[in-house]
């Protein structure tokens, strides 16, 4: 059995994540898509919650999705009160997710990769969702990332075009280093991506 195929493991790691830093995905976003005024963003994969709390700080109501029955509390501890009135959690696995609201923002950090087979629809999903003129930004594994749970989506770098198609690409990286994930080791192999959705 891998690492996040374990039961509860998701829920031991977004633990440990709580009093990390945002990431510099999350902060290229908002660079470029500013400040919320009340527009809807999206977190899919929100764990620890650090990437929601900082959509909420810059004024976005934000609608956060994890698949980990933790996830919904550790993030809403860390909230004031006018914060959490713009927060909505839902606690649902990538392969369930069926309906989103339309959103003016897409954030998903390291968390695409782990709707495995699910990816190709859950994408579509969030084209649908995303307005034009909507920012999505979001990690893709390459075909040479190991795998840390079963079921882990790997993309060429030809289906990564693919996918960003309809997108105004603003921020593109390969990235590929070794390193280890609770102590085993790992070779991270991952496309990062900001971008803007055209009209179709």
């Amino acid at each position: 059995m891998r690492e996040f195929d374990e039961p509860g493991a998701w829920g031991r790691y977004n633990a440990t994540q709580r009093d990390r830093p945002p990431r510099p995905l999350a902060l290229t976003l908002l660079a470029h898509a500013g400040e919320g005024a009340g527009r809807l963003a999206l977190d899919l994969g929100s764990g620890a919650g650090v990437e929601s709390a900082l959509l909420l700080d810059h004024g976005w109501r934000v609608l956060a999705v994890d698949g980990d029955p933790a996830a919904a509390d550790l993030l809403r501890e860390r909230l004031p009160p006018e914060q959490a009135e713009r927060l909505t959690t839902r606690t649902t696995a990538f392969a369930d997710l069926d309906a989103l609201p339309a959103v003016d923002l897409v954030h998903a950090a390291w968390s695409l990769p782990y709707a495995g087979v699910h990816l190709e629809r859950l994408w579509e999903l969030l084209l649908s969702a995303l307005v034009p003129g909507g920012w999505l930004a979001c990690h893709l594994f390459g075909t040479r990332a190991t795998a840390d749970a079963a079921d882990v989506a790997r993309l060429s770098a030809a289906d990564v075009d693919r996918f960003v198609d309809r997108l105004d690409v603003v921020h593109r990286e390969e990235q590929e280093v070794d390193g280890t994930a609770s102590g085993r080791p790992v070779h991270w192999h991952v496309h990062s991506v900001v971008g803007r959705r055209r009209p179709d």
